[in-house]
């Protein structure tokens, strides 16, 4: 029966897609992310219409591709202080790249200022609050506020501050591996790295030399920040970047099969930038 309920529900959908709807090829304004009000949109409905594809790097192309890899991008994987976090140290790494691609130098950002600010402000320190913050406030360059920074200085109040637009709350703990896969392989197809909060053991952090990653059967249940930055179909496989210096991993990058990442990646966030 063709109720109120269900009028009103395919008048919201209609709506929905006349104000997202984009011409075939065209690219990403400011102004559709600024139409969500929200801060994380989780309507995967809306993730085609607000993630951007990044010219020269990413393609919405829905042909077969084997194979993405943002790292020749990035900047040199760092590794934080000991009072740095890691949830901190992959946002300002995210962003760098966003910020770094469209310029003529390379700044890094400061990772430091988003956890200080938070921390100073009573919020609580999570992925989710610093990528609120990057939305609301921003970060400053790294030369402002240092890495392992243990204060902010006045300085920053009158220097140029990085923000987003939004964000994508790509995937959730509840998703399917077979749905967190698909996700993550369609954003870096268009260019656009991915935070995952990754679980694993407290030895995580301290694997030493090695390009894959092999879980063992009694691996914890501790939550680490991640950036997924490429992947391989042949291999069936991902590539992260950690915060834990050159000497983790492969020079600070690790593959992990998809099931294995799926399987223990709890949420993924993908960055909708500002144009630089």
């Amino acid at each position: 029966m063709f109720t109120i309920r269900t009028f009103a529900l395919c008048a919201s959908l209609l709506l929905s897609s006349f104000l997202f709807a984009q011409p075939p090829g065209s690219n990403l304004s400011t102004r559709d992310a600024n139409q969500v009000n929200t801060l994380g949109v989780t309507n995967s409905t809306l993730f085609d219409q607000l993630m951007v594809t990044v010219e020269g790097v990413g393609s919405n192309s829905r042909l077969t591709q084997e194979h993405q890899d943002l790292k020749p991008y990035l900047m040199p994987v760092r590794k934080m202080g000991f009072r740095g976090s890691d949830w901190s140290y992959m946002l300002a790494s995210c962003l760098e790249y966003y910020v770094n691609l469209s310029r003529n130098f390379k700044d890094n950002l400061s990772p430091d200022y988003i956890s200080l600010s938070l921390q100073s402000q009573g919020q609580r320190s999570s992925l989710d609050q610093g990528l609120k913050f990057l939305v609301q406030n921003g970060t400053v360059s790294a030369a402002i506020v240092p890495y392992d920074a243990a204060q902010i200085s006045s300085t920053v109040y009158a220097t140029t501050k990085y923000q987003i637009n939004n964000y994508l709350h790509l995937f959730q703990p509840f998703a399917s591996p077979r749905e967190k896969i698909f996700e993550l392989r369609k954003a870096l197809l268009r260019g656009n790295p991915v935070l995952i909060e990754f679980q694993a053991s407290s030895d995580f952090p301290r694997i030493g030399p090695t390009r894959t990653w092999e879980p063992d059967r009694n691996d914890g249940n501790l939550s680490y920040t991640l950036l997924v930055i490429g992947f391989d179909e042949n291999l069936q496989a991902f590539e992260v970047l950690s915060s834990w210096g050159s000497t983790w991993a492969n020079n600070g990058y690790l593959t992990i099969n998809y099931n294995d990442l799926a399987n223990r990646a709890s949420n993924g966030y993908v960055m909708i930038p500002n144009t630089y």
